[in-house]
């Protein structure tokens, strides 16, 4: 009976010596797998991380490249604004002009009252007609700086 105890003993020994050399292994066979695949995957990594860089760098250009465009357009708008008031102020000194001399044409008579009547009104057109010529000249013009910067 002390002789079946200790063969079965050995046996248990051997067993779980056995059992524990096979846990090893295939947890070692199972970590080189892992590893294996982690080392495949860092080139996609590598690449996804190119990828984000790259798009970074596009989204950055964009906004530049739109910053830059809405910088124009404040200008363009902003210039044409000026010209704006410039004819309005224009066109003012003119009216102003021609009422005067109109006032001073109607103490002297009203043959002469008649006569700067229709001068500042002849002028008052040419003033709208110059004013509507400006406004269009300077529309196109800051219209096609406008298309030529989104162009280039």
């Amino acid at each position: 009976m002390a002789l079946g105890a200790l063969v079965n003993l050995a046996l248990c020994f051997v067993c779980s010596s056995v059992e524990l050399v096979a846990v090893l292994l295939l947890r070692g066979l199972a970590l080189l797998a892992v590893s294996a695949v982690q080392l495949l995957r860092l080139p996609g990594q590598a690449g996804s991380a190119a990828l984000e860089v790259a798009k970074g760098a596009i989204d950055a250009a964009v906004e530049l490249v739109l910053g830059v465009a809405w910088d124009v357009l404040a200008a363009v708008v902003s210039a044409f604004l000026d010209f704006l008031w410039s004819v309005a102020s224009g066109a003012a000194e003119l009216s102003v002009t021609a009422a005067t001399e109109l006032l001073e044409a109607a103490q002297d008579g009203g043959e002469e009252a008649a006569k700067a009547l229709a001068a500042a009104l002849e002028g008052a057109v040419d003033a709208a007609v110059a004013v509507a010529t400006r406004l269009v000249e300077s529309y196109v013009g800051a219209l096609g700086q406008v298309v030529d910067s989104l162009n280039s």
